[in-house]
């Protein structure tokens, strides 16, 4: 659908947020307490978040029917009113913790799609089931939209502040997020200024891109741009509730509080009702960017994959990282016998489907070659062409293996994120082996306010997290200074039984399978580092014998 279709029905919304909630419920204290109503509002939110979850999951696949799917849920939710029920209950869980977040709904969904054999198929279904009598939110929950605005009413939420239209026809240029490199260029960077500032600055600006957000941070909104499998990685962050307009291509009216190479902030915003009078704007457009692909798309059935025969060597680079905090990073690369290399290896070889991430991943392959001193590499930009000279590279080849391998000890992995100061995340994750084949997986987590809050105003804030093969638990708490002393809180939770990090495994080629107590079942890549089994790479990265 072009975006210019969808103009008439937006000063609707924008009306229906204004008013809607002004309407007076009978008794609308009596009603936002009844838990069983306001189970329902939270009930048909609910179902917004994993219809989200499922249709950015299908987009992520690249099933052909991703356009008009999104353009189905934009109707639903505007049919069904549902984004203002969705905003009031994101400022419900901002001000209790009764309400809890919807991520743990999002990865559930996301994994049915990513895991079906035929993701076209279910996308296609989910597009049609928006418009069934299964999908009625008005009917499913029809106490929803009335506890809402119960809710608002009773004073217990604060209402939905609605996006202003700007009155004016404007006149002037539009900008693209893929032009704001060029426009950071020509005006300086600056960090967070106030909005009096930014119309001293740069004055009014005129936007366009599609609205959307990360599904781990469900309120922070910002403008992208894209087309097909092609993106551009600025960002216009948007500083003000845009649930309304998710998923909808928009032209908006601000002051940009906020300018660098990669993104803009955009404050003090006017949806641009009428954008005939704009013109596209003369600065240069940063290219476009293939999408990352998702490992389903480029994966294929255990040993239907990359033949052993085709596999010249696995080979890795490791080093330490220092910036903000402290890590091992390592680099694996799958060399093949007719001289191209894969760099991408969340996978065991035997299960890199070639043909299918040529196609769509060409940007992670290239050329290489050996060296009296090991070996030179090429790589390839995203149109499969030769991007730079080659380089030396500091890669070893690896061994796999030995059939039914079995190993004796734990493995473990650490990482630090942040500052002594400033606060900061360790975590470690541990591996242990045992020589009658079962493993158990473990972490553990502790994060903390750094030296400058407890200096500055007496504060400490830290959590930790733990789990192993017998169940996982997390604790939070801290105290802050307030004029009157100090005040504190802990708290802490237990959960499940361990069955999802034990279990059995088995090591062969590159290739450690494990398969869970709980059912579940794993096959990553691994390898050991070095001749002497005393580090193992294990999926993502290496971890190390403890001794």
């Amino acid at each position: 659908m072009p975006w210019t279709d969808l103009w008439p029905a937006l000063p609707a919304v924008a009306a229906m947020l204004m008013t809607g909630f002004a309407e007076a419920a009978p008794d609308p204290r009596a009603l936002a307490s009844d838990p069983a109503a306001v189970q329902q509002l939270v009930q048909a939110v609910s179902l917004d978040v994993m219809s989200e979850a499922t249709l950015g999951a299908c987009e992520d696949m690249g099933v052909a029917s991703a356009e008009p799917m999104r353009d189905a849920w934009v109707a639903w939710r505007e049919r069904h009113q549902i984004a203002p029920m969705r905003m009031v209950v994101a400022r419900m869980q901002q001000r209790s913790s009764s309400i809890p977040s919807f991520t743990r709904l999002t990865e559930p969904m996301r994994q049915r799609v990513l895991d079906d054999p035929s993701p076209e198929q279910a996308c296609a279904a989910l597009a049609h089931d928006w418009q069934s009598p299964g999908m009625d939110v008005s009917t499913l929950y029809p106490q929803a939209r009335g506890v809402a605005l119960a809710l608002v009413k009773a004073n217990l939420v604060a209402p939905p502040t609605p996006l202003a239209i700007a009155p004016e026809a404007p006149r002037g240029h539009v900008l693209l997020p893929s032009q704001i490199p060029a426009l950071a260029a020509q005006r300086g960077h600056w960090l967070v200024i106030s909005e009096e500032e930014a119309q001293r600055k740069l004055g009014v600006v005129y936007v366009k891109g599609r609205v959307a957000r990360e599904i781990d941070r469900p309120m922070h909104f910002f403008l992208v741009q894209q087309q097909g499998d092609r993106h551009v990685q600025q960002r216009i962050h948007l500083k003000f509730d845009a649930e309304p307009w998710v998923g909808r291509e928009v032209v908006l009216r601000g002051v940009v509080t906020s300018l660098n190479d990669n993104s803009l902030d955009l404050a003090d915003a006017a949806l641009v009702a009428n954008p005939a009078g704009l013109t596209p704007s003369p600065l240069p457009q940063a290219p476009m960017l293939r999408k990352e692909v998702v490992l389903q798309r480029v994966t294929t059935l255990p040993g239907r994959g990359l033949a052993e025969k085709d596999l010249a060597a696995v080979v890795i680079h490791g080093e330490s990282n220092f910036n903000n905090g402290t890590r091992w990073e390592e680099d694996v690369r799958f060399l093949l016998r007719d001289g191209t290399v894969y760099h991408r290896t969340e996978m065991p070889p035997d299960q890199l489907n070639v043909v299918a991430s040529r196609q769509l991943e060409p940007q992670r392959w290239g050329r290489w070659r050996a060296n009296s001193k090991g070996y030179e590499m090429q790589a390839q930009d995203d149109d499969g062409k030769p991007a730079g000279a080659w380089q030396a590279e500091k890669h070893h080849a690896v061994r796999p293996w030995p059939k039914d391998t079995r190993l004796e000890g734990s493995f473990t992995r650490g990482t630090f994120t942040g500052s002594l100061v400033l606060g900061g995340r360790s975590s470690s994750r541990t591996l242990r082996f045992t020589r009658d084949g079962r493993f158990e997986r473990s972490y553990s987590a502790l994060s903390s306010t750094g030296t400058l809050a407890a200096t500055l105003n007496n504060t400490v804030i830290a959590g930790s997290a733990h789990g192993d093969g017998k169940g996982s638990s997390s604790t939070g708490g801290g105290t802050v200074g307030t004029p009157f002393g100090t005040a504190g809180a802990v708290s802490s939770r237990k959960q499940d039984d361990g069955a999802s990090r034990r279990g059995r495994y088995q090591l062969s080629g590159f290739v450690l399978a494990l398969d869970y107590d709980d059912g579940h079942q794993e096959r990553l890549l691994s390898f050991p580092v070095h001749d002497d089994n005393e580090t193992v790479y294990v999926g993502s990265g290496s971890l190390v014998l403890d001794k």
